[in-house]
């Protein structure tokens, strides 16, 4: 069983990223929101953490 634990505030972020990089038809443009995600998010939670938020946010 996966143990990793999701921080709420940084997928909540990661979130709103993807609702930003919405390109139609239930796409996103997932590079984007991983490359803005780490950019912004890397120094405060770690990029461990902002890999599984992304992960977790594309289902």
């Amino acid at each position: 069983m996966d143990k990793r634990v999701v921080d709420r505030e940084c997928f909540e972020v990661v979130e709103t990223l993807a609702e930003n990089a919405y390109i139609g038809r239930g796409r996103f443009d997932w590079s984007k929101v991983q490359r803005e995600a780490h950019r912004l998010l890397d120094e405060r939670f770690g990029e461990s953490q902002v890999e599984l938020c992304v992960e977790k946010c594309k289902g």
